[in-house]
């Protein structure tokens, strides 16, 4: 099952307030980014925040679990992104406060590209 349009459209005009909130098409659902740094997915119309040990606890204590998809091989599990429970989800300002850590787990994690320097090229 594919992530709606209007689901995408309702969830970033929820985080609006962050700031520089963008999203793209990936997987059949979505990502979403905050500048150049990948925070969410939206998948299977249900939002999943990236976490790290310092707001797992939060989403542990709510029940969430980690994002899960099935392959020829088996299960696999996504434990660097968790659902957003539906209480947090309906609570807009509990939502940004969410949001804003799953912002800081991506920072934390994100490792710039480097460029690549091409063949024959030379420095003047």
């Amino acid at each position: 099952m594919a992530t709606s349009k209007e689901f995408a459209a309702y969830i970033t005009d929820m985080l609006e307030p962050l700031g520089d909130i963008r999203v793209q098409r990936m997987f059949g659902g979505y990502g979403i980014k905050y500048g150049d740094v990948n925070f969410a997915l939206l998948l299977n119309d249900l939002p999943y925040f990236r976490v790290d040990d310092r707001n797992r606890e939060g989403f542990e204590e709510h029940g969430s679990e980690p994002f899960r998809y099935s392959t020829k091989k088996g299960d696999v599990t996504v434990g660097s992104y968790w659902e957003v429970p539906t209480d947090i989800l309906e609570d807009p300002e509990l939502l940004l406060e969410w949001a804003r850590a799953a912002i800081d787990a991506a920072l934390k994690a994100h490792k710039p590209t480097k460029k690549r320097k091409r063949k024959g090229s030379s420095s003047a």
